[in-house]
Order: C-alpha cells, then structure tokens, then sequence
C-alpha cells in the first residue's frame, strides 16, 4: 500500500475510534418518575445515540411504584429527550398487551400515567424517545403497582 494511502487509512481510524469512544464516554439521559410518596431517577435499559451507536444496560433492575387505584404517576424527561419528542406506553406484565398510550408528547416535560389503566392489576411503564416520529431505541421502563382498595 503507498504511503500516503497508508497515512489516510491511520487517520480515517483514528478519526472512527475517536467518534466510537465520545459515544461510550457520554452519559445516557434520565427521567424521573413520582408515584406512591417517591421520586426515582431511572437510567435507560438502552439508549441510542444515533442509530449506530446504542448503549444497552447490563441488568434490567424496574423500579417499582405501588400507587393507589386513583392515583397519577408522573414521568419527568430532560430538555434532550423533550426537544425530539417522546411516548409513553403502558403494558401488561409480559410486555404482550399495550394498554394505553399517550402518543406523541413534544413540547412538555412530563405526562401523568393513569394507575387504574390496567383494572387494579400490575402493569409496566415504557418511555420511548423519538427520532422523526418514531421510537429510535432508546427506552426507560417501571413497574407500576396498584396497592388494593379498602372496603
């Protein structure tokens, strides 16, 4: 290979494993969550960068909210997240069953999930950042539990 080939290929790696490592190196945004007398900052279970670069959490640990049937739990996003718009999806426990959405939230920091959208049962929270519109991987969840009502 000629030198000066040589000396482009050097460059043009050391230029992809600078733009690699600012990627690792960035901290993920996130979000709080207000439910049941607590407030919880939750990390991302993956977070995307840009569509080549996702970090993805080593464990999945949900944090848990038990809320009364009536009660809204707030879900707080950082200016980052706002500014490309977000969703917030409510499921049944194993993810087959979507339950409500809010559908496209932009403009507002945060939304208040209904604790009563599942019938008094358990359900999981999902907050999805958008790109264009759509979900691009990044991803914040919680377990939603609704403490019984007293007779």
């Amino acid at each position: 290979m000629p030198r000066h080939l040589r000396a482009v290929a050097v460059v043009a790696g050391a230029a992809a494993a600078t733009v690699l490592l600012a990627a690792c190196s960035k901290p993920t945004p996130k979000i709080t969550v207000l439910g049941g007398g607590r407030v919880v900052t939750i990390s991302p279970s993956t977070y995307c960068f840009d569509a080549a670069h996702c970090r993805r959490a080593a464990r999945l640990d949900l944090p848990s909210f038990t809320v009364a049937a009536d009660a809204k739990v707030m879900v707080d996003v950082p200016r980052a997240v706002d500014s490309r718009g977000w969703v917030v999806n409510a499921l049944n426990l194993d993810g087959s069953k979507q339950l409500g959405s809010s559908g496209l939230i932009q403009g507002s920091h945060s939304y208040r999930v209904p604790s009563g959208i599942a019938g008094g049962n358990p359900f999981v929270v999902e907050v999805d950042e958008l790109n264009h519109g759509r979900p691009d991987g990044s991803k914040w969840s919680f377990l939603i539990q609704v403490s019984p009502t007293k007779s």
